[in-house]
């Protein structure tokens, strides 16, 4: 079994023409595990973990804007150790996903 640790998430770029977003991420199993309202350009603390085996999908969404319920991404993260980052990029938004796995 594997302990993933997801810490931190970084707004490249805002879908919002307001300069913030709305996102949220979710964890396969697990529902939504943080949102928050960001600026671009930004670093935001995540602080969630749980234990997977094989792998694990995560969803980033964005709620906010003309479109609701955007989802800007989902990937796939292994159970090989190691820190690493996702990157998800659509609707005219960036963001970094970084995390670990034990």
């Amino acid at each position: 079994m594997a302990k993933l640790y997801l810490e931190k998430l970084k707004c490249v770029t805002a879908e919002g023409w307001s300069g913030f977003d709305e996102p949220r991420l979710v964890v396969q199993d697990r529902g939504t595990v943080w949102n928050g309202t960001v600026l671009g350009d930004r670093m935001y603390t995540v602080k969630y973990d749980c234990d997977f085996t094989g792998t694990i999908a995560v969803s980033l969404w964005e709620d906010g804007g003309p479109d609701r319920d955007d989802r800007l991404g989902k990937q796939w993260i292994t159970d090989t150790p190691g820190e690493r980052s996702l990157h998800f990029r659509a609707d005219g938004a960036e963001y970094n996903l970084l995390y670990a796995v034990e």
